[in-house]
Formats: structure tokens, C-alpha cells, sequence
């Protein structure tokens, strides 16, 4: 069964700002707990990475999965090409600029898992994942850009 989760934070920075650390799918292995080794393996001819594999590891379950990414102006999303343990995952980052010099960031994630987990793991993964994908990223950009 698929669970969602949405996770927003405002961020003291402007959206080119935001979307170059996404964009930076390289550091995640920095400001991402869970991810513990990222590869593009496949970019656009502006350079934003279009198909990337990632090795994640968390409450005890490693993966390894290709997500194929779509990018717009203030927006980025992924979907799961492959994957031992997922069947779906589905995820997006909008970005509104608030017009003062920060922006809000929605962080929407949808996951379907293979492996079956008690529901209370799930729940507790989802809310870390969202607090890692928002937190982590304004703490990211705040150290590069603050």
C-alpha cells in the first residue's frame, strides 16, 4: 500500500538559490542521512542530472534505486525507474518565492514498498525522510548560501 507524505519549510533564500543545491544531486550524501552513495548517470544538455542512482540506507533497509527526474521553473520532481525494496516512489519540490528574500518549500513524497514493515516503521521512516528533505536541505543551503 502507498503512504504519502508532505513536509514544508520556509527557507531564507531565493529559488535559483534552492534549486542549484537540488540540482547538486551529488551532495546528498552530505546533507542526507539516509543516502549513502549518488551517481548521475545521466544529464540534460544544460547539465541538470535526468537519471541518478542512489544507495539508501535506513532503519535497517539498504537500497539501491534509479529515479528519473523532471525539472521546472521552481519545481523539481523524481519518479522510481528501479528499486529492490520500492515498487513506486513518487516525489516532488515546489518552490514559491515569498517576494522578502525567502521561498516556501513543499516537499511531497508518495512511497510503495516491496519489503513488508510494521506500520509504525513506515510512519516514523516518512516523517524522517520529510524532516531530512526539508531541514536538511534549508540547513544545506543556508551553509552554502547564508
Amino acid at each position: 500500500m502507498a503512504v504519502s507524505v508532505q513536509s514544508v519549510v520556509t527557507i531564507e533564500a531565493g529559488v535559483p538559490e534552492i534549486m542549484e543545491v537540488l540540482a547538486d544531486v551529488d551532495s546528498l550524501v552530505e546533507w542526507s542521512s539516509a543516502h549513502r552513495a549518488v551517481e548521475v548517470r545521466e544529464a540534460d544538455d544544460e547539465g541538470w542530472p535526468i537519471v541518478v542512482w542512489e544507495r539508501v540506507s535506513q532503519y535497517g533497509v539498504t537500497d539501491e534505486m534509479v529515479v528519473r527526474y523532471e525539472w521546472y521553473e521552481g519545481e523539481v520532481s523524481w519518479s522510481l525507474v528501479e528499486s529492490g525494496s520500492q515498487k513506486v516512489q513518487n516525489a516532488r519540490y515546489e518552490l514559491t518565492d515569498n517576494g522578502d528574500g525567502t521561498t516556501k518549500v513543499v516537499f511531497d513524497l508518495e512511497v510503495d514498498l516491496k519489503i513488508k514493515l510494521p506500520g509504525p516503521v513506515v510512519k516514523k521512516a516518512q516523517k524522517h525522510i520529510a524532516d531530512v528533505a526539508t531541514t536538511g536541505l534549508r540547513n544545506e543551503v543556508l551553509r552554502r548560501h547564508g
